[in-house]
């Protein structure tokens, strides 16, 4: 179990035209901070880690979610990103951050990885993950490393979550799992504005699919 939670995911800021937007200012949207990764792997997990020869070589550059009829829902750069001074994750505007602190797995790699990204900025509008919060289960989600190796997933779940419960759930941050997992995170658009940001996050898991 995580032993501590540092931060909220959902410093996206609401952009222009969404509801109570605020007024724009020079301050930088946050996401998110996280817990620590669990020590040991989950109790239910049932799948094995994957050999070391099946794990991509690299690092994660791109990541796409297509949606059950086709329609290609997420097309993002990746970057490496970590926690600020304040403990928050925070990756530029534009493309989306992998979660790259020591501890934590990247994609395709046991455990579950994080993904983030925004749902828009002040400055341009919608973001990278703008339309995350219309993916349903049954998706399938692509992490293409520089190597050229790809990694398949398949959401299980895509859900509205509680600020002040991110941090807190270890289905998230359940990076002791020997399956490799996934989760996306951003900021959800239908919560009300608080201090100029959304005051509530949308996360997809996924696993990868065989």
């Amino acid at each position: 179990m995580a032993s501590a939670a540092l931060a909220l995911l959902g410093a996206c800021a609401a952009g222009p035209g969404s509801p109570a937007s605020p007024t724009p200012s020079a301050s930088t949207p946050s996401l998110t901070a996280a817990p620590e990764p669990s020590p040991t792997p989950s109790p239910t997990a049932a799948e094995q880690a994957p050999a070391a020869g099946d794990r991509p070589q690299g690092k994660p550059k791109r990541v796409t979610v297509t949606a059950l009829g086709g329609d290609e829902l997420v097309d993002a750069e990746l970057v490496p990103a970590g926690l600020d001074d304040n403990g928050i994750l925070a990756p530029p505007a534009g493309v989306a951050g992998w979660y790259d602190e020591k501890g934590w797995p990247k994609p395709g790699y046991p455990g579950a990885s994080i993904l983030a990204g925004h749902i828009n900025t002040r400055a341009t509008g919608p973001d990278t993950f703008a339309q995350l919060p219309e993916v349903k289960p049954g998706a399938r989600v692509r992490v293409t490393y520089s190597s050229g190796d790809e990694v398949d997933f398949v959401v299980t779940r895509s859900a509205a979550v509680p600020k002040k419960q991110t941090p807190k759930d270890d289905t998230i941050w359940d990076a002791g799992n020997p399956r490799p997992l996934l989760r996306l995170i951003t900021c959800d658009p239908t919560t009300p504005v608080k201090g100029g940001h959304y005051v509530g996050n949308w996360v997809v898991w996924a696993s990868r699919s065989a």
